[in-house]
């Protein structure tokens, strides 16, 4: 019985030193948190940016009244939609919620970032607020 113990034991321990080798070898990505944090205070303002930076918006929506922020404009050259959800914590009608949107920062330059909150169905005429930013993007 003590060789089978010891048999068990040598195995263990050589699965843990190839676990560990394994995760030298392949170490998992750090999550890099968004450079620049924007919310609803932030509209008309500008911002200073890095190329490979993260830009994420938070602005406060009652997506259950079919109220929702929407991109309407930006510069593709330079910003790449690269994410959106909603954050919306109660399910009764008129709950208030947020949408985050993040843009990855791809070229250099300003670009205007510009958001609608509205009823996508309804079209232009049910835009009830607008939202934009300017990102100054350099190296």
């Amino acid at each position: 019985m003590p060789k089978v113990k010891t048999a068990v034991a040598a195995i263990v321990l050589l699965m843990g030193f190839v676990a560990a080798s394994v995760a030298a070898d392949h170490p998992v990505p750090a999550q890099r948190a968004p450079t620049v944090m924007i919310t609803d205070n932030d509209n008309g303002r500008s911002f200073p940016a890095r190329v490979g930076d993260v830009v994420e918006f938070h602005l406060s929506e009652n997506a259950t009244t079919g109220y929702r922020w929407a991109p309407e404009d930006y510069d593709e050259k330079r910003l790449k939609l690269v994410g959106t959800e909603a954050g919306n914590p109660g399910a009764a009608i008129g709950s208030g919620g947020e949408a985050i949107f993040r843009f990855q920062i791809v070229g250099l330059g300003s670009s205007t970032v510009s958001l609608r909150y509205w009823r996508h169905w309804e079209g232009p005429s049910s835009i009830i607020r607008r939202f934009s930013v300017t990102i100054d993007a350099d190296q």
